[in-house]
């Protein structure tokens, strides 16, 4: 009796990409524990102000973005599990540096070393992972790997706190450096597709696309203008919390992240079946209505609490629908030697966008309220949406590669 054949998926879940998914936590995790706890550091330790020190924090923004493109432009040239070990192992021993600085200078430059690896490393471990997932589930493997992102950036924070409590700076400093360490020795067990299958020819001509990928700047641009009121979001909402009068502002950012994790659990599996337009559209319109919902909130006086932690679950839910989405669309409008170059423009796109956001609520809050820093994310939204339906959409459907 003849066997019929069954298809069957690509396998996902493989040895190297578990692996790969826990030491992205672990990056992720021992970096943003840190992230409540230096500004006390810095303001006890230092003696400096509060903008003082925001400055200094913010320093590595500035260096991530900057290390990038050329990171993209080494781990499209070279072999990139090399680089990927490197950067990782350089992020990890930087955490030494936090504990032997004596001098605010010393710290600032440990801190821009710091994005200088963590955005290599970040760069680098997006590039391997989608170099390792079958092209057909793509988004679904963003998505989970996106969640274990989601996941570390808010208990991270949380950990950080605890520990803050507790425990002294160096003996926090000393955890991260042990989780960095840990992550680092995992990434030695992951295995890469060879140079020679995704790697870009050595004798091919240097060019502005080998460090950004130009075509696919339109959507950068896109992808910025949402970023701007996560920016504003990550920033100024403990702020707003507190205006508003809510006893733990610091539930927004679980329930966000719980909103986050879910919409990653199916927003993948849609772009991988061709609805990356749909999800998208659906994603945008969510973050525009939240944002508006978020303005709005300090107006209510009858259950304004409920409704200030909703918007934490909508938009938590929104930016999930958009982060793995986007992420295939760069990577769809790359030749496969540019997916790290794919990856460091989206990524840049993205810091871009936060750091505007930052900027220009706190120029917002100065001369107006906090309030208005929502309205004017609901306005960039907007904006979004307006650029992706009237021009985005046909773009990516012109220059798409697959």
């Amino acid at each position: 009796m003849p066997t019929k054949h069954i298809s069957s998926k690509p396998a996902l879940w493989t040895r190297s990409f578990i692996i790969a998914t826990i030491a992205n936590f672990m990056l992720f995790f021992s970096f943003y524990l840190l992230m409540p706890v230096l500004p006390f550091y810095l303001v006890d330790y230092f003696r400096i102000t509060h903008a003082q020190s925001g400055l200094a924090i913010a320093s590595y923004v500035a260096a991530a973005i900057m290390v990038r493109p050329f990171a993209a432009f080494i781990a499209d040239s070279f072999d990139r599990k090399l680089f990927y070990v490197i950067a990782y192992s350089a992020f990890a021993i930087i955490y030494a540096g936090y504990i032997a600085a004596s001098a605010l200078i010393f710290f600032v430059i440990i801190r821009a070393a710091h994005g200088l690896a963590f955005g290599s490393a970040n760069m680098s471990s997006n590039t391997v992972v989608i170099d390792m997932l079958p092209f057909s589930r793509q988004g679904e493997g963003l998505g989970y790997f996106g969640i274990f992102n989601n996941i570390a950036m808010a208990v991270g924070p949380m950990i950080g706190l605890l520990m803050y409590a507790k425990y002294s700076f160096t003996a926090i400093f000393s955890f991260s450096l042990v989780v960095g360490v840990i992550g680092c020795a995992l990434t030695l067990f992951v295995k890469v597709p060879s140079v020679k299958e995704v790697a870009v020819k050595r004798d091919e001509p240097i060019s502005f696309d080998r460090f950004l990928l130009v075509n696919s700047l339109p959507v950068g641009l896109n992808l910025m203008l949402l970023a701007i009121p996560y920016g504003m979001i990550s920033t100024y909402i403990a702020l707003y919390g507190k205006h508003l009068g809510a006893s733990s502002p610091g539930i927004f950012f679980i329930l966000m992240a719980v909103g986050l994790i879910f919409s990653r659990l199916f927003a993948g599996k849609r772009v991988d079946k061709g609805q990356i337009i749909h999800v998208i559209r659906i994603g945008i319109f969510m973050t525009a209505l939240s944002l508006l919902m978020l303005f709005l909130t300090n107006s209510i006086h009858a259950h304004r609490f409920a409704f200030f932690y909703f918007t934490a679950l909508l938009l938590g839910l929104s930016y999930g629908l958009i982060f793995p989405a986007f992420n295939v669309m760069f990577v769809s409008l790359a030749p496969h030697n540019r997916r790290a170059t794919a990856n460091s423009t989206y990524l840049t796109s993205w810091d871009l966008g936060v750091a505007c956001g930052i900027i220009i609520g706190g120029k917002i809050i100065d001369v107006r309220s906090i309030s208005m820093v929502y309205a004017f994310g609901a306005f960039s939204a907007l904006i979004a949406g307006v650029y992706f339906m009237s021009t985005i959409t046909n773009y990516f459907g012109k220059h798409r590669l697959r």
